[in-house]
């Protein structure tokens, strides 16, 4: 008898697990951000089993295909993502195992397409898979 409750519980864990996408090959973590080219506004999404879901999310929590386009994708267990922003509408990506060093890859980018007073974005939220 205890040796089907734990083959129940065994095989109620693993349904779960694929039914949330856990556990198998493609549960790497994926994120996105999107932006708004024209006032630098966006979001960022991050946890999402494919990288179509986090690209989705991140344009439709930014204001839509219409205003925004993805900037940036990022994948893998903690990996984390960031924009920074200057006057002129001149910004820039990074991606990093940290937000410490995502952030300073991002303003890096931004100054080296021109930026001057390059900052990370306000709107950043949950930058880390």
């Amino acid at each position: 008898m205890l040796a089907t409750w734990k083959l129940a519980i065994a095989i109620a864990i693993t349904s779960t697990l694929v039914a949330c996408g856990g556990g198998g090959a493609n549960s790497t973590p994926r994120g996105a951000i999107a932006v708004n080219p024209s006032n630098g506004f966006g979001a960022i999404s991050t946890f999402y089993t494919s990288q179509p879901e986090a690209n989705s999310d991140a344009v439709a929590d930014c204001g839509g295909t219409t205003r925004c386009v993805v900037v940036l994708e990022f994948s893998g267990a903690g990996e984390c993502g960031s924009i920074a922003w200057s006057p002129g509408a001149v910004w820039g990506v990074g991606s990093a195992g940290s937000k410490e060093q995502a952030d300073k890859i991002a303003v890096a980018q931004c100054v080296a397409n021109g930026g001057s007073s390059c900052l990370v974005a306000d709107w950043l939220r949950d930058q880390c898979n």
